[in-house]
Formats: structure tokens, C-alpha cells, sequence
């Protein structure tokens, strides 16, 4: 299943567009009412069958699916779905019964799992997550789409100098590690930065860490931090002079 670079990830109205898998013929034809109503595309599917043969043509943004002994569908969308660029937000409705295959599919990235008889109410406020998330997923898709064509214009020598810059290593370090000459490796660095429109290193950096395949879950404080610890510390002096730099013009700007 590939769901990366999709084109038209909204419907023709340009509403979002949310795929419900009709088990309850009542619950699904009210909440398709309800989200009809808040501006949100809805088909509906009769078997597992036809949602896998659309799935690989034009994925929706969010997912309603049943879960239970029989329907299996959630659980195995969302295994195939951990490999970056694959992500699929999807809603399951379980009974309060199935609490082993509940947890299962919370800790495979289910937006949520809401036992039946679900409330209306808590289940529009889940699709409307899991449209958020999507959102986020088609975003950073789109960014690392821009950063892997920006990266494609360097040679593979220019490609390990960024590489190596980029980590906050002095040209003569980068010289010795490439065995080259330092002035070399300033007409690599010279033309990368042309390339890649750079116009300083913190740029590079930028580009560095979103090519090792960003994800927007990743954002936020705890993982910032995770990932500040593990930043090398040529890195961390590169990072720490741009502060100084920046907290100097602010200073003279007042």
C-alpha cells in the first residue's frame, strides 16, 4: 500500500474526505448526516473488499471502521501503515469486550477506539482528529517532498560535505575525513550553498534534520529535548553561536 504523494487528498468539493465501512446501518447513516453537515465528504462501503480495491487509488483523510472478532480491517490497515509516508488516520468503534484488540490498535496509531453503543458526539470530535493528523501527515509528505528535490541537484562528494557541514565540522575536519585538500572542500561547501540557496549553516542544518525523514509527531518539548541529546556537539556550538548572533541583533535592533 503506498498513500504518500497522493494527488487530490480532498474530495471534489474540496471537503475532506472520510470513508465509513457500514456494519451499523443506523450509526452510519446518522453520523453520515452529521458529518454532511459540517462540511465533511462521506462514502460509505459495504464490504472490506471494495475499500481495499479504492484504497490504493485515492486514500481518504480519516477512517470509520468497526472493530471486532471478525473485523479485522482496522488492526491490518494500521500494520501496514507504520513505514513513513504511509500513515492512515483511522477511527474504530469496538465493543467493550474486545479490550485486547482496543489496546492493540491504540498502540498501533489508531486516532481512536470508542466502544459502542458511540456516541455521536465523541465520534465526530475523533474524525475531526484524525482530519487534523492527516493534515499534518500531507504537510510534512509535502516538505520532505521539497527537501529530497533541493537534495537531488548535489553530487555524491557534495551530498557527503552537507552531510558532514551540517554537523558542525570545521572544513580542515571535513578535509581530513574525505581525504582531500581544505580548500577543496571550500569549493564543495561554496557550491552546496548555491545549490541548496543556503545562505548560512543553520540552513543546512535544517535541511540535515528534515531529510532524516520528518514527522510531525515528533514535535513538541519531550521529543525536542530527546533529540537535543542526541545532537553531536559540533552541532550544539553551531546552534549555540546563531543564538548569540541573534540575541546580539535583537539587542541592538532596541
Amino acid at each position: 500500500m503506498t498513500t504518500a504523494h497522493k494527488p487530490e487528498p480532498l474530495g471534489p468539493n474540496g471537503w475532506p474526505r472520510v470513508w465509513l465501512l457500514d456494519h451499523d446501518g443506523a450509526m452510519c447513516a446518522a453520523l453520515e448526516r452529521l458529518l454532511r453537515a459540517t462540511a465533511i465528504e462521506v462514502e460509505v462501503f459495504e464490504d472490506r473488499a471494495s475499500i481495499l480495491e479504492q484504497l490504493e487509488q485515492r486514500p481518504p483523510n480519516c477512517m470509520v471502521l468497526r472493530l471486532g472478532p471478525r473485523d479485522r480491517l482496522g488492526l491490518e490497515l494500521l500494520e501496514r501503515a507504520q513505514g513513513p509516508g504511509e500513515q492512515l488516520a483511522i477511527v474504530l468503534v469496538s465493543r467493550a469486550t474486545d479490550v485486547v484488540s482496543s489496546v492493540r490498535a491504540m498502540k498501533g496509531g489508531a486516532v481512536d477506539v470508542l466502544e459502542q453503543p458511540v456516541d455521536l458526539g465523541a465520534l465526530l470530535a475523533a474524525v475531526v482528529r484524525g482530519l487534523a493528523r492527516d493534515a499534518e501527515w500531507r504537510e510534512a509528505r509535502s516538505r520532505m517532498a521539497d527537501v529530497t528535490q533541493k537534495l537531488e541537484v548535489l553530487t555524491p562528494r557534495e551530498r557527503e560535505v552537507f552531510e558532514l557541514v551540517a554537523t558542525g565540522k570545521p572544513n580542515k575536519r571535513i578535509a581530513v575525513e574525505l581525504g582531500t585538500s581544505e580548500k577543496t572542500i571550500k569549493v564543495h561547501r561554496g557550491r552546496v550553498m548555491h545549490k541548496l540557496q543556503a545562505s548560512s549553516v543553520v540552513d543546512l542544518v535544517h535541511l540535515s534534520d528534515q531529510s532524516r525523514c520528518f514527522r510531525p509527531e515528533r514535535r513538541g518539548s519531550r521529543q525536542a529535548a530527546q533529540q537535543e541529546a542526541q545532537v553531536s556537539p559540533e552541532r550544539k556550538t553551531v546552534w549555540s553561536k546563531v543564538k548569540t548572533a541573534k540575541a546580539k541583533a535583537e539587542a541592538q535592533a532596541k
